[in-house]
């Protein structure tokens, strides 16, 4: 198993899980176990990142205590967004992962493992069900839940957060949990957060949960313009040509034998029906060949576009 490719590994490794989730369903155990290991984890974190030069604020904590199990979803910003997730949160939390290639044979993978993790490949449906029926069960059993809300790391060049999943106020609805909204904000090795106060879907209906995700959206954003406010502010002379190829480089890893493009992250960010992105809108103009007929679509004064 340990020699195979991580291609061929990470196809190994959702077999196993989906036939896992056919024998016995939405299993979690050992919930006190990961609760003390990840109490264990959390200091060994702590010096990991300080010895790496990263340092953690967190603005302020909204939090109310609550006996219900609660359902984190932070603002997902790449670089190590999850170690400082885990730092600013405190409370033992599993967490899930989206398109965990990179940690299957990792020692990152390994403490993910042993704080608790539910992996899933976003692009197939029957992993999906298989994960919804771990956190359930999860939350069910008064466990707590760290998930990205949007899905994947937000790579846009000028979008506060991408839109969300409904999956966190699914689970919320269903399960009885609370919901905490967490901003992230990142300036060089700097994560700055701000966790706001626990939203309850407490006699909530299945149907209401596409409006109450775009509450909680409103809410991240207006936390995440708290935490910009309190950034310098930069000019647009001052950035440098390859900005927004260092920010990429810095949100993903491009220098390992197999592992995540921006193309894989777009492909997992949710889409809404009846929205489309620039790129998809103005693709046609690849294929115009310009000529007297349509040379106006070209006219930057005329349309007020650049392309």
């Amino acid at each position: 198993m340990l020699r195979l490719p991580k291609p061929e590994y990470e196809v190994y490794c959702r077999k196993k899980r989906l036939e896992r989730f056919e024998k016995y369903g939405g299993q979690v155990r050992h919930l006190k176990l990961h609760s003390l290991v990840h109490r264990f984890l959390i200091p060994l974190m702590k010096v990991n990142l300080c010895l790496g030069g990263k340092r953690l604020i967190v603005l302020r904590d909204d939090r109310k205590k609550t006996k219900r199990p609660v359902i984190f979803c932070p603002t997902h910003i790449g670089g190590v967004d999850i170690e400082m997730s885990f730092l600013a949160i405190k409370t033992p939390c599993w967490i899930l992962l989206g398109d965990p290639r990179e940690l299957y044979k990792s020692l990152d993978g390994m403490l993910l493992q042993m704080n608790g993790w539910i992996p899933m490949d976003v692009p197939i449906k029957e992993d999906r069900v298989a994960a919804k029926a771990q956190m359930t069960a999860l939350l069910q059993k008064g466990g707590n839940l760290l998930l990205f809300p949007e899905g994947a790391q937000n790579v846009s060049v000028n979008a506060l957060l991408s839109p969300l999943y409904a999956g966190a106020v699914d689970l919320a609805i269903t399960c009885g949990a609370e919901i905490v909204p967490i901003a992230v904000g990142r300036d060089g090795d700097r994560y700055y957060f701000i966790l706001g106060e626990n939203i309850s879907c407490e006699n909530r209906s299945y149907e209401d949960r596409f409006r109450l995700t775009d509450e909680l959206r409103d809410r991240i954003a207006t936390l995440k313009w708290e935490i910009i406010e309190q950034l310098p502010p930069i000019k647009r002379a001052e950035l440098s040509e390859t900005a927004y190829d260092d920010f990429i480089k810095s949100v993903i890893t491009m220098n390992t034998e197999y592992t995540l493009t921006v193309e894989d992250i777009k492909a997992e960010l949710f889409h809404p029906k009846g929205i489309t992105e620039p790129v998809e809108t103005f693709a046609f103009m690849d294929n115009l060949i310009p000529c007297r007929e349509n040379v106006f679509l070209f006219n930057k004064r005329l349309s007020g576009l650049s392309f």
